[in-house]
């Protein structure tokens, strides 16, 4: 099979992503201007506006690619030969490590500006997207027809699965009112949630 070419102008949108990713764990989110941005990917500042109106732009772009790669693109079956908590174990885990890493703490405040300031535009620029369906979801529902999971909706188990998580290692962090999980703390975390999770939806 023949590899897709890509054109010129998405391979100027990819250096000027990986640029800027590279300029915000350089300089931090606040302190990274467009110029930085160019600089760093190596393109002019006219080609980096060509692609993202501005910075908030371009931050809510890369979240929407590390959102992705994380959970829509993530592979991660259901396997009937594994017990579910193990594999619950393993997508859990890498929740809380998406929503605790201390650079995207960054980058998510830059969008909620945006989301807050201007709701209507964030909402035509990642609410369709935040409503793919992401690998726990599919999991959730192979889970759900396997008869191991009860049957539910699949979002909103997930969410009431994400929401568990998120007052102990995303809300804090984002707030400023604590630092990140310790890799114990996280351990911790994903044991009492998926067993509060799996006290109502396994079937015994």
């Amino acid at each position: 099979m023949n590899e897709v070419k890509k054109t010129r102008s998405e391979l100027k949108r990819e250096a000027i992503v990986n640029g800027a990713v590279e300029a915000f764990q350089k300089y931090g989110v606040s302190d990274t201007s467009m110029d930085k941005v160019a600089e760093t990917a190596g393109v002019s500042k006219r080609t980096v506006y060509n692609h993202f109106q501005n910075k908030e732009t371009l931050v809510t772009e890369i979240i929407k690619d590390i959102w992705s790669q994380n959970f829509v693109n993530y592979d991660f079956p259901y396997d009937a030969t594994t017990p579910v908590k193990a594999q619950l174990h393993e997508l859990v885990v890498k929740e809380i490590q998406f929503m605790n890493d201390k650079k995207m703490h960054e980058l998510i405040r830059v969008a909620m500006g945006v989301c807050l300031f201007n709701p209507d535009k964030f909402i035509d620029d990642i609410g369709e997207f935040f409503e793919q369906e992401t690998t726990s979801i599919r999991w959730l529902k192979s889970a759900m027809q396997a008869g191991k999971i009860k049957e539910a909706e699949p979002r909103l188990a997930h969410e009431q699965l994400v929401s568990l998580l998120k007052g102990q290692a995303f809300w804090p962090q984002i707030l400023h009112q604590a630092e990140p999980l310790t890799e114990q703390e996280i351990t911790k975390l994903a044991e009492d949630t998926i067993n509060f999770f799996l006290s109502y939806y396994l079937v015994k």
